[in-house]
């Protein structure tokens, strides 16, 4: 199952802030994507974001809506007033939290964790609990409040890569250990080495049944996984096809539309350039068939392949180009080549058009 935080880790991102309107419109447009939770924000942060989460959770959208909370008392009220039924409770349990940042002992973050659990499940919330960055405590430390919160009926725990310090092999073998409790574990991994989607996966591998991801992979510093890239790794490396990837490239530009955070041109199945040819001798090969070229077909995703014009082009690429405009003629063929070849500047399909009608008269 997918979890995604956009609206609550990606609003973490510097610059971005939602309106009540922009929550509603991206939580549709992940609710027709179909992921399992959407993680819809921490309503302790501002009025208008609690407003936000009220105003999704009244459109009974198929997705779980859970809300992100400290162990206090009143953060859980705030999230009851949203009316979602999950809550997502957090507090770090390593001992350099506890005795440098908190000033208190392991006893007395137990305390606080059994209250807040107790508090949110005796108002009928169903319970997420994360040991705030997991992957940097000491086990001892998991290991209490894991056998804590089991005892206490949590239904999920999140182990937390928040530094996005982890290497995969060591987050398995964490995650690995942690699915023995018997509690259905999630995983929230960031992406500060590159390493986000590797560690979710092999979390997966371990046991986990949930991942968090953001769109367009926002959030804190490096943000966390990538949706887009989870849900393809999810269809192709492990059969899940229940979730519309044709859907994903429209939802990468409502995000980005709505944050002005622009996604890099090469990045992974919603850039610009994760579906564009420009060498020759690859052109040649995949006017035949995309999938010399393509492990991801395009219209998977809801995107159009795209033939790019400048002097690495073939003659197959200037002939598939000039086709659609019906234009057949082997020697413009040639000689539009030469004058590519020799040129520093991209050509538009419609450019290529235009010079060969030029040529024909």
């Amino acid at each position: 199952m997918v979890l995604d935080s956009t609206l609550r880790e990606g609003e973490q991102t510097p610059g971005v802030n939602f309106s009540p309107e922009d929550r509603l419109r991206i939580g549709i447009a992940l609710d027709e994507v179909g992921v399992d939770f959407i993680e819809a924000g921490h309503p302790a942060v501002s009025p208008e974001i609690l407003e936000g989460v009220r105003l999704l959770v009244d459109q009974g959208l198929n997705a779980d809506i859970l809300c992100h909370s400290r162990a206090l008392r009143s953060d859980i009220d705030l999230v009851l007033k949203t009316e979602a039924p999950w809550v997502g409770i957090f507090l770090c349990v390593s001992r350099n939290c506890l005795s440098r940042r908190f000033g208190i002992t392991l006893e007395d973050a137990l305390r606080k964790i059994e209250d807040a659990v107790l508090y949110a499940k005796g108002h009928g919330l169903k319970v997420r609990f994360t040991p705030e960055d997991t992957t940097r405590t000491e086990w001892e430390h998991l290991e209490a409040v894991l056998r804590l919160v089991k005892e206490l009926g949590v239904d999920r725990v999140s182990m937390a890569d928040t530094t996005g310090s982890a290497h995969p092999l060591e987050f398995f073998n964490l995650v690995r250990r942690v699915v023995k409790f018997g509690i259905p574990v999630n995983v929230h991994c960031h992406n500060d080495l590159g390493l986000a989607l590797a560690n979710a996966i092999m979390a997966i591998e371990a046991g986990a049944t949930l991942v968090d991801a953001t769109v367009n992979g926002i959030g804190e510093r490096a943000g966390i996984v990538d949706l887009t890239q989870l849900l393809g790794a999810l269809y192709y490396h492990y059969g899940i096809g229940k979730y519309r990837l044709e859907k994903l490239y429209a939802l990468s530009r409502l995000v980005e539309q709505v944050t002005g955070l622009e996604t890099p041109p090469n990045w992974p199945i919603v850039g610009e350039n994760a579906f564009t040819h420009k060498a020759g001798l690859h052109v040649s090969a995949v006017v035949r068939d995309p999938s010399f070229y393509e492990f991801l077909p395009a219209e998977t995703f809801g995107r159009e392949r795209r033939i790019y014009v400048d002097r690495f082009a073939g003659r197959e690429t200037i002939r598939f180009h000039l086709r659609r405009f019906g234009i057949e003629d082997d020697g413009v063929v040639e000689a539009l080549l030469r004058k590519v070849k020799s040129s520093r500047r991209p050509f538009t399909p419609e450019a290529l058009a235009e010079e060969a009608r030029r040529m024909m008269t």
